[in-house]
């Protein structure tokens, strides 16, 4: 048998098709960490909005900058933020941390001129409002990278339906390898008939080694 590179999403559970699956206990616990981790991510996200909402609000009632900027402010941070924590891969490397840098950087400096020259807002308060543009990026990827991981995981340790497609995928694979067929089985005396995506994309890692030892 050759070996199995394990199939790793958030937080690091492993489906390894080689050993016992996984009982419907062991999976319910996990699901159920994810979820509070989750409810966490989320608080901390509320929490982090509603600092800079009011840091915001205090610079418009104090007359400091106007509705408009203030808008334009928000938009342009969510939209670098959404961008940065969707869009970076799993696994940064250091060349992804100095281009997340410079973006949050560019993005504070492109809000403070935008305000300042554009918008005719005082200068003093468009510096402000570039370093709260800086700390809405870094927090909104920082929770949004984590909310993402917290997702994808949730969905993988999901069961897979009975009218999902990918059913026959499944059995595919299991009618073409003995091994996953046996490991199929032996979630079934578990009590659990239906197998997770996350063990779905694990046969097909499994057959494409396979395929890949034919050549």
């Amino acid at each position: 048998m050759q070996p199995l590179t394990h199939y790793w999403f958030p937080p690091m559970y492993p489906f390894d098709l080689t050993l016992d699956p996984p009982t419907g206990k062991e999976l319910d616990s996990v699901m159920s960490e994810l979820k509070q981790h989750r409810r966490k991510l989320m608080f901390r996200s509320c929490l982090s909005d509603g600092i800079h909402i009011l840091l915001l609000l205090l610079l418009y009632f104090g007359h400091f900058l106007s509705g408009p900027a203030i808008l334009v402010l928000i938009a342009l941070s969510l939209v670098i933020a959404i961008i940065l924590a969707t869009s970076t891969r799993e696994s940064l490397l250091f060349s992804d941390l100095i281009a997340i840098a410079v973006t949050i950087i560019t993005t504070a400096a492109a809000s403070t001129l935008l305000l300042a020259i554009s918008m005719n807002q005082p200068w003093g308060a468009s510096m402000i409002a570039g370093l709260l543009a800086a700390t809405i990026v870094t927090s909104g990827t920082i929770l949004g990278r984590e909310l993402k991981k917290i997702m994808f995981a949730i969905e993988q340790l999901t069961s897979i339906p009975d009218d999902d497609p990918v059913v026959e995928e499944v059995n595919f694979f299991c009618q073409r390898y003995p091994d996953l067929r046996h490991y199929r089985e032996q979630a079934s005396r578990n009590l659990r008939p239906r197998l997770t995506y996350g063990e779905l994309f694990a046969m097909r890692d499994w057959h494409q080694q396979q395929m890949n030892g034919e050549r």
